[in-house]
């Protein structure tokens, strides 16, 4: 039943997260830094509740109430950092992680599975990803550090998930928690609690404060006997993880001012795009580090996301205009986790220089259905393209 479910499962998955695009959610910076000295470093992991739909800062997302409910209870001061988005799946989330530097954390928070849930995501693979990704960051992070993993929570509490199919994503979700809680058996450092339904603020069904309150104190029951285990073995002053260095001087600004909507030119650039060629989305993106950045419409689209999962790291690596008529069928893309999640499957995208003629990035259009690679003039993106590229260049710094 689950292979001839499977496709049904995944496409109500993605219709649910295109309806969602409009929703609110944080879009500062995902980390809530301790104003004191000698903090604990705490990183959050996963997607589901961890994403802080229905609020637009991690200020008062799980990531802010975690910080400060942790304090309450240790009192000492502590840090939380997130890493992930609501596109994340278990097969990508070492991706995610990529180089960061985990060896600074005193504990790993990981919640994730809600979409590999609803995705119905085969149990053979969740197990050995699963065990992959604890092997994975118990080998970086330092020797005295904990892992708090929690479980899916009842996959119909999820406002959008209230449906006679996310039953049968609940019950998947059931399997998936027991084969989780086997597996954390045989990792010492690793704590395993189930998460509970939210509780749900009237006239807030999609989150709320209040709720990742709730949720944030269900974690911490769990979290600060681990960091007072963390303390006594380890007692040396804790410094935060390094911040995120850019090779390219307009990049930082770039992405702050994303924070808020991006530049005018670049929005219209992009609403220029999507008209011309009937596509769901156009984008400025910035590959830099390990990363790929989006300079504008990060309301529809995450933040950053692993380079390495980006059609446009191979724009980027061969400097010249790529077409992908249907990802499903292209032997470079098919599989690629982050794009069988966003069901983004066509691609057309022209790369962007810096003045001294680097590759910097890409503008691009996506599409959720395949089209024809004659549907997007390489003529035609490259002149909107060249338009972007200029703007770009006014964010250079000498």
């Amino acid at each position: 039943m689950y292979e001839l479910m499977r496709p049904v499962m995944r496409a109500w998955y993605a219709g649910r997260m295109a309806m969602g695009r409009s929703t609110p959610k944080p879009m500062d910076h995902p980390t809530v830094p301790a104003t004191l000295p000698d903090a604990d470093q705490v990183l959050l992991l996963g997607n589901g509740p961890l994403h802080g739909w229905g609020v637009l800062t991690h200020q008062i997302s799980i990531t802010g109430h975690l910080a400060r409910e942790t304090h309450g209870e240790t009192a000492r001061p502590c840090s939380v950092n997130y890493i992930g988005d609501e596109t994340m799946n278990l097969a990508s989330t070492e991706h995610w992680i990529g180089t960061h530097d985990l060896a600074s954390y005193d504990a790993v928070v990981l919640v994730i599975g809600m979409n590999d849930a609803v995705r119905l995501t085969p149990l053979k693979s969740w197990e050995h990803d699963y065990r992959a990704l604890l092997e994975h960051l118990t080998q970086r992070l330092k020797r005295s550090a904990r892992i708090v993993v929690a479980g899916i929570q009842p996959v119909r509490s999820v406002t959008a998930f209230d449906h006679p199919l996310g039953a049968l994503a609940e019950f998947h979700a059931g399997r998936m928690n027991k084969i989780v809680e086997d597996i954390t058996d045989d990792f010492s450092a690793v704590t395993y609690f189930s998460l509970a339904a939210p509780a749900v603020e009237p006239g807030r069904p999609l989150g709320s404060s209040c709720m990742y309150n709730a949720w944030a104190k269900s974690i911490v029951t769990h979290l600060a006997p681990a960091l007072d285990q963390v303390r006594a073995a380890d007692p040396a002053p804790r410094h935060s993880p390094g911040s995120t260095e850019f090779s390219w001087s307009g990049t930082r600004r770039l992405i702050e001012q994303a924070e808020t909507g991006g530049s005018p030119e670049l929005q219209r650039l992009a609403a220029l795009a999507q008209e011309t060629f009937g596509v769901d989305i156009a984008v400025v993106s910035l590959l830099d580090g390990d990363r790929l950045w989006y300079a504008m419409n990060t309301e529809q689209l995450p933040k950053s996301i692993p380079k390495d999962l980006a059609y446009c790291n191979t724009v980027v690596e061969q400097d010249d205009f790529l077409v992908v008529p249907d990802a499903q069928n292209d032997p470079r893309f098919k599989g690629n986790p982050f794009i069988d999640v966003t069901g983004m499957d066509f691609y057309a995208g022209h790369p962007l220089h810096s003045t001294t003629g680097e590759t910097i990035g890409t503008f691009c259009v996506l599409n959720t259905t395949p089209r024809p690679q004659a549907s997007v003039s390489p003529e035609a993106l490259r002149m909107i393209a060249l338009q972007a590229e200029t703007e770009l260049r006014r964010y250079e710094t000498a």
